[in-house]
């Protein structure tokens, strides 16, 4: 059974852990046994779709950037293999946007007049995709990400 309470998954199972491991044990369910795993969520319609992690929320001048939001647009794009947004500080907005993308291997990926163009169309999707606060104020491309062993991006504050 899920709930989503104040836009965060909340969940509860027979199984769902009953806390953490250890000496100061730290008890998972709420009253209700529903455990909030850290994910936020949005409901559009009848579906509702994983905006990213409570924790790995993005300040930009006070109006908050999910990277994985941001990723998902960046990742449509048919040159794209993968890619990682992250904050960069900015004594104006506290934050910025920046994304590291990987190219998918092709003729041109290598070729520099084709990353420029590569770099302006992602910006202009972006700009088309996200609010303006969203949008990557740049973007590297970069050979790899790293991966931990799930293939899940690492994140580093």
């Amino acid at each position: 059974m899920i709930k989503i309470e104040g836009g965060s998954l909340r969940v509860r199972s027979p199984g769902t852990a009953k806390g953490y491991v250890g000496q100061n044990a730290t008890v998972l369910p709420d009253d209700e046994g529903f455990v909030d795993t850290g994910d936020i969520v949005e409901r559009r319609g009848d579906h509702y779709y994983f905006l990213g992690r409570r924790g790995g929320i993005i300040n930009v001048g006070g109006l908050k950037v999910h990277p994985e939001e941001v990723e998902a647009v960046i990742n449509r794009h048919p040159a794209v293999r993968m890619s990682s947004v992250r904050a960069r500080r900015n004594p104006i907005t506290g934050s910025i946007i920046v994304a590291d993308v990987v190219l998918k291997v092709g003729p041109d990926s290598s070729n520099a007049s084709f990353q420029t163009r590569l770099k302006k169309e992602l910006l202009q999707v972006c700009r088309e995709a996200l609010s303006p606060h969203k949008v990557p104020a740049s973007i590297r491309l970069v050979a790899d990400l790293d991966v931990g062993a799930t293939g899940k991006l690492t994140r580093y504050a």
